[in-house]
């Protein structure tokens, strides 16, 4: 084995994890992965601390904490591993250590140790090891057994990780893979609030759970460290069962041949969709429409996001709508449609030249205003944007809970427009005044500015809980008799769309230069 250049490997897995972690996309990962290290230790304070687990353990329910314990620490090795080893992983792959000199089996074990030297991996092997030897001083563990399982369930979380960091990068080569992460990360997201209830509206899946839960690495570690006898030895044969398994299908996605990435079509189309969209706006602003759509389209983000919105408001709305006294789903859906006008376009929307490059120049070479490009692109992010409206009341006619009346779906357009409109009109200052240089290719990631993040999530956060704050306040405009009262809010929206898009045009051309620096990465 070559272990000089293993270690080399090693040492330069090291300097590109420190190089990653002082990046802007690295810093937010390494947020994301201590948020969901500090959830878990709020959820520990939550249910009482290391004194209520204590108390559980000298009652006899030791094996119920080092299940919880172990099932939240393999969770978050996996999670914290593929949100900050993404792009590193694909660095040290098979295909790209094959331009050292190695061997078959010294790339194997480059690539594996390099992965499992993380720092991370060290914290969450002590942390096991720390409850099975608190177990043990408590009198109810066994050292042993314990000692083992730990190592044994170890190796399992990692290959569990290597599996789960693999499927990510062999989705990210095919066509919709973003869409389908996207959509898994989402459910993931959405499922600890989907079970709970659930499970308090049907206590009797929860024992039915628990059996099947049973035959999990987490679990049968649990059952190792605290018991003894032939119950202990089923533990750790459980675990390694799921870890030669695990290593099985590694293997095989290892040896998978990567995905072709197939040439793209050079064929111009003079008369396609876009072109004929845009002719709506005539024969002067049709053409930048037609292409502004055709950014926005081609963009693997803005596809997912817009195909991923309109469930995931349902899903939002049906939740916000159960929590409330008596279902108001009506009510949360005034609040829940706006947001789908803008979630699936906005990150294009609020840095709209942000994804240009150096093609930013051309809109300043065209024999027209240059404040026209600005205004085709806000026409095309709201042709996009307002197209989920009817299919959001096409849909809420089709799966509401509510009975339904004309007057209830005027509302749900009308704030829906409001939202759109009034979006729309804070994102072209926004582009204007605090754009960024993004990669139109990246599929994941945040790279929004400052005032964009601002914009999108303060955004969301208005749609969802403004009109449940202004029903406690005057109810009366909330209700479908008064409908007249919301058509007044859609007219001042238009006004101050109106009204920002020709104050932005000037400005638009008086910041050229500096835009220009921006986007081409110069400052």
């Amino acid at each position: 084995m070559n272990t000089t250049l293993i270690g080399e490997l090693i040492r330069l897995r090291y300097k590109l994890l420190w190089a990653k972690t002082r990046s802007r996309n690295g810093r937010i990962a390494l947020f994301l992965a201590g948020y969901l290290i500090l959830v878990a230790v709020l959820a520990l304070l939550a249910s009482g601390g290391f004194g209520a687990a204590l108390l559980a353990v000298r009652r006899g329910q030791g094996e119920g904490v080092a299940q919880a314990m172990l099932s939240g620490v393999f969770l978050e090795a996996v999670l914290a591993s593929a949100i900050l080893g993404f792009g590193l992983n694909a660095i040290f792959s098979d295909l790209e250590l094959r331009r050292y000199p190695l061997r078959a089996a010294d790339r194997r074990i480059a690539r594996h140790l390099t992965g499992i030297v993380d720092p991370f991996w060290a914290l969450f092997l002590v942390l096991n090891l720390g409850l099975a030897l608190g177990l043990y001083a408590a009198g109810t563990g066994n050292f042993g057994f314990g000692i083992v399982a730990v190592l044994l369930l170890f190796v399992c979380n990692y290959v569990v990780a290597r599996i789960v960091a693999l499927v990510v990068d062999r989705l990210m080569q095919r066509k919709g893979g973003a869409a389908i992460l996207i959509g898994v990360i989402f459910a993931l997201a959405f499922l600890p609030g989907t079970l709970g209830p659930y499970f308090k509206t049907h206590p009797e899946a929860w024992p039915a759970t628990l059996k099947w839960l049973r035959f999990s690495p987490t679990f049968a570690a649990a059952a190792a460290m605290m018991r003894s006898g032939m119950e202990a030895v089923n533990g750790l044969g459980v675990i390694v069962l799921w870890t030669v398994g695990l290593l099985a299908l590694l293997v095989r996605l290892e040896n998978w041949p990567p995905q072709r990435t197939a040439a793209e079509s050079v064929t111009i189309d003079w008369d396609a969709r876009y072109e004929r969209a845009g002719a709506f706006f005539g024969p002067h602003m049709g053409p930048l429409v037609a292409h502004w759509l055709r950014f926005y389209l081609r963009n693997t983000r803005t596809r997912a996001f817009t195909m991923l919105s309109l469930p995931l408001i349902g899903f939002l709305t049906y939740q916000i709508g159960s929590q409330m006294r008596g279902g108001s789903f009506f009510l949360a859906a005034l609040g829940t449609f706006p947001a789908a006008t803008f979630l699936g376009v906005a990150r294009i929307t609020v840095n709209q030249f942000g994804y240009s490059g150096g093609g930013f120049r051309r809109y300043f070479l065209l024999p027209f205003d240059p404040a026209a490009a600005l205004r085709a692109g806000s026409y095309a992010s709201l042709l996009l944007g307002g197209s989920a409206i009817p299919v959001l009341l096409a849909a809420w006619l089709a799966i509401s809970p509510q009975r339904t009346n004309p007057a209830m779906l005027i509302m749900l357009a009308c704030s829906s427009l409001t939202g759109l409109f009034l979006f729309h009109a804070a994102a072209l200052w926004v582009s204007i005044y605090n754009p960024r240089k993004g990669n139109y290719q990246a599929a994941l990631g945040n790279d929004l500015s400052l005032g964009g993040n601002v914009l999108l999530i303060g955004s969301m956060m208005l749609s969802l809980l403004l009109p449940r704050l202004l029903f406690k306040a005057w109810p009366a405009p909330f209700e479908p008799a008064n409908w007249w009262m919301t058509a007044p809010l859609v007219l001042v929206a238009v006004a101050l769309y109106v009204l920002s898009l020709k104050a932005a045009g000037p400005l638009f051309a008086a910041r050229r230069e500096r835009l220009l620096a921006i986007v081409e990465g110069r400052d």
